[in-house]
């Protein structure tokens, strides 16, 4: 039996028809659930990279513990899971995997606008943002999708209420545990997610001599592209490229005190040529890194 999970270029969304999760064993397909999509299956290795499903995705891992390494940024992070231990992935949100060896597993997928309905008044599943959640030992994730696994497995005996009530439980517990704050209350976030943003800015300070594209932070910070870039405005005041040009001027300007010609640290940070760095550095610093450094003589 083949997936019915499309997984897409995350850059491009296009389809990306070779990327399949496996042998699929046990699928909702044909029992017209609305909205929800469940499939049980197994495999003997699973690398999709730089890929994304246009649905909220929930991996859980039904066999005996493995190896998951999951792509953070350029480099690529290992966790064990465990027996029933999820990985929820928002929809849109990047990711790369890397997992060898046989594994069987439990893949569930929910329509964002099934989420419309539970949205409080005024707001809509299109502009709530949620976040990835590696190694969830969510009991109740686990209880809901288990129950819909035993339905499907059946054959639907119960109908489409006893359904659509498991996804309504579902999607509210998935709205009330694994939501971001909305951007008007990111004055005083979470620690969580003070957290994400902390390491988003710790990444970009890693890599300012680098080539950041917005990808590389959005996956560290587990959200879309989108929904990144708007919090990331929210919260720190300016765009990420604006703040990534921003700290890259600053660092320059150290090096231009510490006595390095402005080619060296034009080319150092990336300025496509002198004339692009001395434009862009006035328009920081007020003054050409000529004069900025004639102020230090």
């Amino acid at each position: 039996m083949d997936s019915q999970i499309d997984f897409v270029d995350s850059q491009t969304l296009t389809p990306k028809p070779d990327i399949t999760p496996g042998r699929i064993l046990v699928s909702s397909k044909g029992l017209d659930w609305h909205g929800i999509h469940i499939e049980k299956g197994e495999n003997d290795g699973f690398t999709p990279d730089d890929v994304t499903v246009t649905q909220h995705y929930f991996a859980m891992n039904t066999g005996p513990a493995m190896q998951w390494e999951w792509k953070d940024g350029s480099t690529f992070k290992t966790h064990c899971y465990e027996t029933g231990e999820l990985w929820v992935n928002p929809a849109g949100v990047p990711f790369s995997h890397r997992i060898s060896g046989h594994n069987q597993f439990v893949l569930l997928t929910l329509e964002p606008q099934k989420l419309t309905d539970l949205m409080p008044e005024g707001s809509s599943s299109e502009y709530k943002v949620f976040r990835r959640q590696h190694r969830s030992r969510d009991k109740h994730l686990q209880m809901l999708i288990q129950a819909l696994l035993i339905e499907a497995e059946m054959g639907g005996p119960n109908g489409q209420l006893y359904v659509d009530s498991l996804s309504t439980a579902l999607s509210a517990h998935f709205v009330n545990h694994y939501s971001v704050e909305q951007p008007g209350n990111l004055v005083t976030p979470y620690t969580s997610e003070r957290q994400r943003f902390e390491n988003v800015i710790a990444y970009i300070e890693a890599h300012l001599t680098e080539d950041i594209g917005l990808s590389d932070l959005a996956l560290q910070a587990g959200l879309s592209k989108f929904h990144f870039s708007r919090l990331f405005k929210q919260t720190v005041g300016l765009t990420p490229h604006k703040y990534v040009i921003k700290r890259r001027i600053e660092q320059a300007a150290q090096q231009l005190k510490q006595g390095q010609s402005i080619t060296q640290v034009a080319h150092q940070f990336g300025f496509s040529d002198q004339s692009h760095f001395t434009r862009v550095f006035k328009q920081i610093k007020g003054s050409t890194p000529r004069q900025f450094i004639q102020g230090f003589l």
